[in-house]
């Protein structure tokens, strides 16, 4: 599934020295370990290493075999090494301590002793005498992005990346960067579950230091983690890293990198999908058929399925259990249309899709009935999205 990166980490091994002590601020200490704690497929066994190099530095890690991540805290220390400890126990015991100092020291060679205030825990340290370090590429596209940016642009698609596909490397969202003639330097993503797609382009904030013609597939963890440190730092300038020859996708700022191994394929042919005419187009107030599709729903078979029916300037919806109940709901459209149709679309996709939806208004336009909806909102800022979705099949 994925190609050999010999970049990922490189062990070697490790130095210590007996009289290894810290001092942590403890909100510092618990975001650092929350972090890491995304790079393990196993908290109940994933361990977190931290490093101590003399220099002041502490650096937190966490790797696995397709993410990895560290933070780096500034912080009074002694002695240098390496230590690995449970990152499950040291993050549950580290996150309910008062907001204080926290003192660490190593017992070498089975154990760490931590107080913080009149709490004290000791825990085992995990028996592995190698370094793992992450080491991300300096080759390929280089994007710095605003975490606030960056959270908006990733919250529009990240729902849709499909986690389950038996293409595997439809399990992802395909992430590149140009340079257009209208906007200036923009960042694309598409994001597809296989009845619903996202396609999402910030052109606002982008600043490309490197381009080249990578695309990457990213997987959806990745995307999670980026989109919650993005959101903490909201103000924090990241640079953003992909290779598709290095099948890598890095973020960093000073003191935090993640780095994931991309998916190893050729994203599906998604453009086909996207209608080239636009023949229907209605529009409605979003409130309003957010609400309706949720009552809808409650009225829907285990399909979900619901008819949509649009005639003159009125949108109903219908939904049934055969034999047991059915409920429709009627909303009022801006504008009449010429001809009357009707379509059958899956409700939970629907409120899916509403749910990302910017502004007050939400337009539904089609090239024809058997084919994709596509669906948009009014323009966030900087940020252009629509997505798609295909008629239900009985």
């Amino acid at each position: 599934m994925f190609k050999k990166c010999n970049r990922f980490f490189s062990s070697d091994v490790q130095g210590l020295n007996s009289e290894i002590s810290a001092e942590f601020e403890r909100d510092k200490l618990a975001a650092a370990l929350l972090a890491v704690s995304a790079a393990q497929i196993d908290p109940d066994i994933g361990w977190v290493q931290l490093s101590f190099s003399g220099d002041k530095k502490v650096i937190i890690s966490s790797i696995s075999h397709n993410l990895s991540i560290k933070c780096e805290i500034d912080t009074p220390h002694t002695g240098f090494g390496v230590i690995k400890v449970s990152g499950k126990q040291f993050s549950d015991y580290v996150k309910q301590l008062p907001s204080t100092k926290v003192t660490l020291k190593a017992e070498l060679p089975s154990r760490i002793h931590l107080r913080c205030g009149r709490s004290s825990a000791k825990i085992q340290l995990v028996q592995d005498q190698t370094l793992s370090n992450i080491d991300v590429p300096e080759t390929g596209t280089a994007v710095k992005i605003k975490g606030s940016q960056i959270e908006k642009f990733v919250s529009s698609f990240k729902d849709f990346v499909s986690v389950d596909d038996n293409r595997f490397y439809a399990n992802g969202a395909l992430i590149w960067a140009e340079k257009d003639s209208e906007k200036g330097a923009v960042l694309h993503a598409v994001a597809s579950d296989a009845l619903r797609l996202a396609k999402s382009t910030l052109f606002e904030g982008v600043n490309i230091e490197n381009l080249d013609a990578s695309q990457v597939l990213v997987p959806r963890k990745a995307l999670e983690e980026l989109k919650r440190v993005a959101g903490l730092e909201p103000e924090t300038e990241f640079l953003l890293r992909w290779h598709n020859k290095e099948l890598f996708f890095a973020v960093e700022t000073p003191e935090y990198t993640m780095f994931a191994k991309c998916i190893a394929g050729q994203y599906p042919p998604y453009e086909a999908a996207i209608p080239q005419k636009i023949n229907m187009e209605i529009q409605v107030d979003l409130k309003s058929i957010q609400d309706s599709v949720k009552r809808s729903l409650l009225f829907a078979d285990k399909n979900k399925i619901m008819k949509l029916h649009f005639e003159n300037s009125l949108l109903t919806m219908a939904s049934s259990t055969p034999g047991q109940k059915e409920g429709e709901e009627v909303i009022e459209m801006n504008s009449s249309i010429s001809s009357p149709f009707e379509v059958n679309y899956n409700g939970s996709l629907i409120t899916g899709i509403l749910g990302v939806i910017s502004g007050s208004r939400v337009q539904f336009a089609w090239e024809n009935m058997n084919r994709p909806v596509k669906i948009t909102g009014e323009e966030l800022r900087g940020i252009e999205v629509f997505y798609l979705l295909v008629p239900a099949r009985f």
